[in-house]
């Protein structure tokens, strides 16, 4: 669920960036949305990064795989 808000906020970033290109390079908002998209990567990089482990890997066999039960 924490990657669909960040998914969310990324994409008004980028809505926000395309309209100050639109409007002909505003720099309020193509500033506001850089900073929005840039936030969101920094955010969730910095969350997988000191998350705790996945639960699931993607190597093949071994148990308790939730594919294997």
């Amino acid at each position: 669920m924490r990657t669909d808000a960040a998914f969310g906020v990324f994409v008004v970033g980028l809505v926000l960036f395309m309209l100050g290109v639109w409007m002909r390079f505003a720099p309020a908002p193509m500033v506001l949305g850089g900073l929005l998209m840039l936030g969101t990567v920094a955010a969730t990089a910095r969350q997988r990064r000191t998350g705790p482990a996945p639960e699931v890997t993607f190597r093949p066999g071994g148990d308790g795989r939730p594919w294997r039960r």
